[in-house]
């Protein structure tokens, strides 16, 4: 009978009686009991729960502390699970006392389907656990950390107001700026602050200023506002630190001293706001915040004079190469020096003048010989990588290393996010544009905002950009720049071209430039005027692209010139032009592709054009050929691929071959890439002969 038959033994129990006595009966009673089994499916899991957290959370931007606490609490756990496994049993009835449970066990036998499930929630036990206490951490910790949870962040959140030059001499307001953005760059350097750059505290010098108001603006809780007085060799510098909150102060200080001791009077401020808003300050942090740049105190004032004449001019060059003939040790000023010669051998010479190069190379040098673990020292590294390497990882984790030292640095962060668009990462790269932007809420500056706005799109996230246009139009002067890009916008994502062209010529004078109306020309295709219009342009010069009436997004470009007037006699069939505007424009790419190393692909695509022009079949194949071998890189690949195969498609369009222009454009379409391929299409006038046939109409 059923209910006299002996219970059926669990297999994970031993039948030698002898055996139950001691260790042995000990060790039995865990393997019962499913301690054996919890424990090692706690540890295998507890260990993934760990190398999950290592990974992903620098990417969410959640504090380094934070994988200590969960491994610890992931090790707190295992007792813990331990315990509660050997005190109490999951039956398929829910939770029960050991004694309980063993109680009914002898009184019923077990049926295997039952003791499988027993197993089975051991191993539940054991995964679930951990999992658990890493899922609530995880969760707790990205909330507190996201880029754009403002309200986590303000109470330690603060913005340095321009300081008052109270100077005898008002040519020293240069010296009050520079100790304010000296101020700033240490407070960036405190991971556990937010800090507001000084590009959007500028607006605030009105010394009626409506503090509560600036603390709205800012989206900050604290306000630092002084003054600074220079005499001789003396220097008086004020500060007091106000909680808009309560609109009261919370601390003031006088700073008396010689002016040798500016930088310890820079440092003692930034400490002491960092202390009353209770931030946590490690000692490599309070060493950065301390560091001297300079002891010549001349040399200090070219490096300020320097800041105030804005990035990349020459003036900002000359004058911190009069700091550091003063102090050759002045790695501030070398880095600064580096950065304007790298721009000007990749931008101006196009990476073609091996001495600008060589003095570039020898500024950099000598920043990370003086200033090693600077962060401008690393942005350099940055730029090298970039520019003369094409290696995007390299300049990342460069651009990362600058930004554990400048945590605050929105010029950083902004600056590389689009890196990551480069690499079609746009998640990364939105992350690190929303940070930026958190730091820096009301800067003016058109290249971050247009490279943001552009990476909603590329995102779709069209709400976003609309409100991020909407808001440069606001309080931005440049007016014109944003209703262009904002009708631009619309254009991708609706593909509406007439409203498009409308919302162009709405804008004053936006389209008067010989580019611009050559563009609005072509789309009436009216090409005599469109051709007019051109020959105003010099056509060598390097910065007369056609694209997209000077919108400035990423679009297809055509370089030089003259490619475009070819193109377009080639429309009205003038043969003899075309073939001199052609002429003209391989001579110029050759000359490009040929003396320059690096030269970028499209160069190399857009002299396929010129090929096929003139009817060099062979000759456009190969330039086909090296053009895909450079937009194979990961370097070009995301930004020039697509760009590239248009150039192509025009090639083949211009020989004739009508398919293999449109077998070239189907396939682009299906690559990686920030360009709105039927947008391109639906604008370019070289196209319109395609209009009609089902392969091409399905492209639009």
């Amino acid at each position: 009978m059923a209910n006299d038959s002996p219970p059926i033994p669990d297999k994970d129990s031993s039948p030698n009686p002898v055996q139950n006595s001691g260790l042995a009966a000990f060790w039995q009673e865990l393997r019962r009991r499913k301690v054996i089994r919890v424990a090692a499916v706690y540890a295998v899991v507890a260990w993934l729960v760990i190398q999950i957290a290592a990974t992903t959370f620098p990417s969410l931007s959640i504090p380094e502390w934070a994988l200590s606490l969960v491994i610890m609490c992931v090790l707190l756990g295992f007792p813990i699970s331990v315990v509660l496994t050997w005190a109490f049993e999951l039956t398929p009835e829910g939770i029960k006392t050991t004694k309980t449970a063993r109680d009914e066990h002898a009184e019923a036998a077990e049926h295997a389907h039952v003791q499988s499930q027993r197993n089975w929630l051991a191993y539940v036990v054991g995964a679930a656990v951990p999992t658990l206490i890493f899922g609530a951490l995880a969760l707790f910790f990205y909330t507190r950390s996201g880029g754009d949870a403002q309200a986590s962040d303000r109470d330690k959140s603060v913005a340095v107001l321009p300081l008052t030059n109270m100077s005898p001499d008002p040519d020293h307001s240069f010296f009050a700026d520079g100790v304010q953005e000296d101020i700033i760059t240490n407070l960036s350097k405190i991971k556990d602050l937010l800090v507001i750059t000084r590009s959007s505290t500028l607006q605030y010098r009105n010394p009626d200023r409506n503090l509560l108001q600036i603390g709205e603006d800012l989206h900050v809780r604290y306000l630092v506002e002084g003054s600074v007085r220079r005499a001789g060799n003396q220097v008086l510098v004020t500060a007091k630190l106000i909680d808009t909150q309560s609109d009261g102060h919370i601390w003031a200080e006088n700073y008396p001293r010689n002016l040798d001791d500016i930088f310890a009077i820079q440092a003692e401020i930034s400490k002491e706001i960092a202390g009353q808003l209770q931030a946590a300050i490690s000692p490599d942090e309070i060493a950065r915040i301390e560091r001297r740049p300079t002891e010549n105190q001349d040399a200090y004032d070219y490096f300020l004079k320097a800041r105030e004449k804005g990035e990349l001019s020459l003036d900002e060059r000359q004058l911190c190469e009069k700091a550091v003939a003063l102090d050759p040790e002045f790695a501030e000023a070398w880095t600064v020096i580096a950065r304007s010669l790298i721009y000007e051998w990749r931008w101006t010479k196009h990476r073609n003048d091996s001495e600008l190069f060589a003095r570039a190379h020898h500024a950099f040098e000598e920043a990370k010989r003086w200033g090693p673990g600077l962060a401008e020292t690393f942005r350099m590294q940055n730029m090298f990588a970039y520019n003369e390497q094409n290696d995007i990882e390299a300049s990342i984790e460069y651009m990362l290393k600058a930004l554990a030292i400048e945590p605050n640095s929105a010029s950083i962060q902004g600056g590389f996010a689009w890196r990551y668009v480069q690499l079609g990462r746009l998640t990364e790269a939105l992350h690190h544009y929303e940070a930026a932007y958190r730091k820096d809420p009301l800067s003016l500056r058109r290249g971050t905002s247009r490279r943001f706005v552009a990476t909603y799109e590329l995102g779709g996230m069209w709400d976003k950009a609309n409100a991020l246009i909407q808001e440069n139009l606001e309080r931005s002067d440049d007016d014109g720049f944003w209703r262009g890009r904002l009708a631009n916008m619309k254009y991708n994502q609706t593909g509406d071209k007439q409203a498009f062209i409308a919302a162009l010529g709405a804008i004053p004078g936006f389209l008067n430039g010989p580019i611009q109306k050559a563009w609005m020309a072509l789309q009436a295709q009216n090409y005599t005027k469109a051709i007019k219009n051109l020959e105003e342009l010099n056509p060598d010069s390097f910065f007369n692209n056609y694209h997209y009436a000077g919108l400035e997004i990423e679009s297809v470009q055509l370089h030089p010139l003259n490619l475009v007037n070819a193109l377009i006699w080639f429309e009205l069939g003038n043969e003899k032009k075309w073939l001199i505007e052609a002429e003209k424009a391989k001579t110029h790419l050759k000359e490009i592709v040929e003396n320059v190393p690096l030269a970028d692909p499209w160069y190399w695509s857009n002299l396929t054009i010129s090929y096929a022009l003139e009817g060099e079949r062979n000759q456009m194949e190969l330039t086909i050929n090296k053009a895909r071998e450079l937009t194979s890189s990961e370097y070009y690949k995301y930004f020039n691929q697509v760009e590239c195969e248009i150039h192509i498609a025009i090639a083949y369009l211009v020989l004739g071959d009508d398919d293999k222009a449109i077998e070239t454009l189907e396939a682009a379409s299906k690559m990686d890439s920030p360009i709105f391929l039927n947008r391109e299409l639906d604008l370019w006038f070289i196209f319109d002969r395609l209009r009609g046939d089902p392969r091409f109409d399905k492209l639009l």
